[in-house]
């Protein structure tokens, strides 16, 4: 899995890089620089022949942009550096790079409000735009002649690279906290951090790349760094082929309780979710009125129709039936279209208390759990909730703009604090453990904002758990494979806006076939 670090982490490496490691400043702004214009040179064949523009900071950022138009220069390129401020104000590693890069040619032209319209021409003329003003140096709003430079970038309509993050970009959060740079690409230094991993912040990255800058991996361990991006290299590990003589029973059985009057598909999309993700069978305890539309289909599902209410919800009377089902299962599915009908809610804080297995809790169920206020019948570490941002906000107590302005730094407390597993779910789903540590999916696009979409990953994961996958793995797997199957589709059909949520199920067969060992 990749690092993801905050602007402090990353500070901190770089510190025991230099005073722990005896590795200069001076080289690690070196290599950034140049690593920097080696992934131009292999996106830009023709980068020589271009005419470039360096925005470049009074810090170290600022310095990286130094080191870039060096290297630039002595390819051949025509470029121009635009110091939004000035030379006498720059300071160690970045006023040396600055002293060397006018020595050798380049032009450093000092700028701010009074004289900046004078380069208008030489932007307007350009074809690639640097931006290495702030990096993660700004943690807030960017106001005045820096804002005025941060649009004047965003309408020139050049390709903009932004070196380490675009400038007026929150490092840590993901929020968007003012005027900021729009990057076609973003040479993220070292590692990523967490505004490359997390929206809406990811959203104005652009292509992102990370840059090498031989930090050592004893810098790197000297931090106690928590939060991490899945990549497809982690899931297929923890897959592995089936024997030849294997059956049914082989798999596990997962217990699916959810569906009230008029929200049966909810449920029989998850019992689906859980038979595509590998489990070998599936019972989808159901109200009884719904059974009758969901005992043909989904075909390969068992059903077993619950009393229910007079409102077709389940009823407290449901207790001891499932009782008895639950003998037996690998894992439990519970919540999708259940409904909050107080004696639901009665009967989730009878029958959760029961269950001692890995446990999925979704949608109304989350929505139950928040109307009884009490999480403690979850007495158990393989509890998972997979709530979105609403459902978060219920059941935490948050706002949900307090729970969007940092999602990490909330389900990770969330998680801590009632000792079980969450994935908060949206645009780069956010999985945070008890231990503390943090996944960040990297799968998924906004066509999966669509009805039934969170049924299937409900299914997906609790049938991983069941066929035997470890809670975490599972989770984590189900969260990328789930996204997967979601871009898989948009591709092929070069469309996410039609994408359904029966599009999921079909296309999981071939992102489960990503990761499966051949």
């Amino acid at each position: 899995m990749q690092k993801v670090l905050t602007a402090a982490e990353m500070q901190a490496i770089d510190r025991h890089a230099i005073e722990e490691c005896g590795i200069p400043g001076m080289i690690l702004m070196e290599n950034a620089g140049r690593e920097s214009v080696e992934t131009l040179k292999r996106k830009f064949p023709d980068l020589a022949s271009k005419k470039i523009v360096v925005f470049a900071g009074k810090g170290n950022n600022g310095g990286d942009g130094f080191v870039m138009a060096r290297h630039l220069l002595n390819m051949g390129t025509d470029v121009w550096v635009l110091l939004l401020g000035k030379t006498g104000e720059l300071k160690a590693d970045a006023k040396i790079n600055a002293e060397i890069a006018q020595k050798i040619g380049v032009k450093i032209n000092e700028v701010d409000a009074g004289n900046f319209k004078s380069f208008d021409h030489r932007l307007r003329h350009c074809d690639l735009v640097i931006d290495a003003i702030f990096g993660t140096g700004l943690s807030k709003p960017a106001t005045g002649f820096y804002a005025e430079v941060f649009e004047k970038i965003n309408h020139l309509q050049k390709f903009v690279v932004s070196v380490d993050i675009p400038s007026g970009v929150d490092s840590d959060s993901g929020c968007l906290i003012g005027p900021h740079v729009q990057a076609d690409l973003t040479l993220a230094l070292a590692m990523l951090k967490r505004s490359h991993a997390t929206f809406p912040s990811a959203g104005v990255m652009g292509d992102i790349e990370v840059i090498d800058i031989s930090i050592p991996q004893k810098a790197i361990a000297s931090q106690s760094i928590t939060v991490e991006m899945v990549e497809p290299e982690d899931i297929v590990s923890w897959f592995s082929k089936r024997p030849s003589h294997s059956h049914k029973g082989d798999f596990g059985h997962v217990l699916v309780i959810a569906g009230s009057l008029g929200k049966g598909g909810a449920a029989g999309l998850t019992a689906l979710g859980a038979l595509r993700a590998g489990c070998g069978l599936v019972t989808l305890a159901i109200p009884e009125s719904c059974q009758k539309a969901l005992e043909f289909h989904p075909l390969e599902v068992m059903t077993v129709p619950l009393p229910e209410t007079t409102n077709g919800t389940l009823s407290l009377r449901a207790k001891d039936p499932l009782l008895k089902i639950l003998q037996g299962k690998s894992a439990v599915a519970v919540g999708p279209g259940i409904s909050t009908d107080p004696e639901t809610v009665h009967l989730l804080r009878e029958f959760l208390p029961t269950v001692e297995v890995p446990l999925v809790i979704d949608a109304d169920a989350v929505n139950c759990l928040a109307k009884s206020g009490d999480l403690k019948i979850l007495n158990f570490s393989d509890a998972i909730l997979t709530p979105h941002p609403k459902e978060m906000s219920r059941i935490s107590g948050w706002s949900t703009e307090e729970i969007q302005a940092n999602r990490i730094e909330s389900a990770s407390r969330f998680a801590g604090e009632n000792g079980l597993t969450l994935v908060l779910k949206g645009a780069r789903t956010i999985i945070a453990f008890p231990d503390g540590s943090v996944v960040i999916n990297s799968t998924g696009n906004p066509g999966m904002a669509t009805a039934g979409s969170g049924d299937v990953l409900t299914g997906v994961i609790a049938g991983l758990i069941g066929q035997g996958l470890k809670t975490r793995s599972a989770v984590i797997a189900g969260v990328y494979l789930h996204g997967l199957a979601g871009d898989i589709y948009a591709k092929e059909k070069g469309s996410e806006t039609s994408l359904t949520a029966g599009d999921l199920l079909d296309n999981f067969p071939e992102s489960l076939k990503r990761v499966l060992p051949r």
